[in-house]
């Protein structure tokens, strides 16, 4: 049987005693393993492993990524592990069982896809010892409670800085951008950028709602589309206004802002096809606004189905366009 070392450090917290060091992915891949609770439903809490996920993490690591957070392991009874304080090591058996993963076994699953390709990689980790199934489990509740991640809109804010910006995601910041900062926006003082907020659009809604419009037109220019956009908004907070309806508070509700610019598609269809000149005014947005709106604002927000809201509203903007 083969035995590995490796130079550690011990920290103490509280109760808990472990050893921080690092190791080779290919040893992790060899000795750390994994209990899925669908697998071992009375000690198991692992979740199922996401194919994709290894998958990306690989390419992740060939492609020169760094990965700087710890693996988080368990030592198992066959480990065998040993601490030399002298020395500060740690010797253990190299066993596919030597150690249980409480965090990170996407990570070594994906480590385990390069195993064939002579990838040179090390990764920090951190080796509990002597662990029962309770603590194991409470770690890993800890592990996933405690840690609050990084908001979405966070991240999608700063992909431009770290230069990680597709040119989908570039136009759809410009897009924030002119709704967040330009003094005409019916969107004006309702974003919010970097989180979510009580109140306000969030980042992430506002580029969910907005991808289809890039998809569905030629866009070349962020500001023509911002005017449209801005356009239909207002031409809406007219029509609500006339039947007692507060869209300037209720757009912020996610469900409903997704439904109307789903909905404003089909308007700016029709005003193309018909005058693209009338693009840009409040009332030819209006003039097709006032055939699929009056009657639907309570519907648009209590919606539970989206899809098949915009569907209702965009047949009855049709419905009345038909020539017999």
């Amino acid at each position: 049987m083969l035995t590995q070392n490796i130079s550690v450090t011990l920290i103490t917290q509280g109760e808990h005693k472990f050893y921080s060091g690092t190791m080779d992915i290919e040893l992790i891949a060899v000795t750390c393993s994994t209990n899925p609770r669908e697998n071992d439903p009375d000690q198991g809490f692992q979740r199922t492993l996401d194919e994709s996920r290894a998958k990306s993490i690989a390419e992740y690591i060939r492609t020169g990524g760094t990965i700087p957070s710890s693996i988080i392991l368990s030592a198992q009874p066959d480990s065998g592990l040993s601490y030399n304080s002298k020395n500060k090591t740690i010797t253990f058996n190299e066993l596919q069982n030597s150690f249980l993963i409480l965090d990170g076994q996407h990570r070594v699953y994906g480590f385990r896809k390069l195993l064939n390709e002579g990838v040179k990689y090390r990764v920090p980790v951190i080796i509990y010892n002597d662990l029962t199934t309770t603590q194991e489990a409470r770690i890993f509740i800890d592990i996933n409670t405690l840690q609050k991640p990084v908001p979405k809109e966070l991240l999608l804010d700063i992909k431009g800085l770290a230069d990680r910006e597709s040119n989908e995601e570039r136009m759809l910041d410009e897009l924030f951008t002119s709704f967040e900062n330009e003094p005409d926006s019916y969107l004006l003082n309702k974003l919010s950028r970097t989180e979510k907020q009580r109140g306000k659009i969030s980042k992430v809604t506002f580029y969910d709602a907005m991808k289809p419009m890039l998809k569905e037109f030629n866009i070349s220019n962020t500001d023509r589309l911002y005017r449209i956009i801005n356009t239909y908004l207002l031409a809406v907070d007219d029509i609500s206004d006339e039947h007692q309806f507060n869209l300037a508070t209720a757009i912020t509700k996610a469900t409903l802002f997704k439904i109307l610019l789903a909905h404003s598609r089909a308007i700016i269809s029709i005003i193309s096809d018909n005058d693209i000149d009338n693009i840009e005014k409040i009332s030819e947005h209006k003039k097709y606004l006032t055939r699929s709106l009056p009657g639907s604002f309570q519907e648009i927000v209590n919606s539970k189905a989206y899809s098949k809201t915009v569907e209702v509203l965009d047949r009855k903007l049709l419905k009345r366009n038909l020539t017999i």
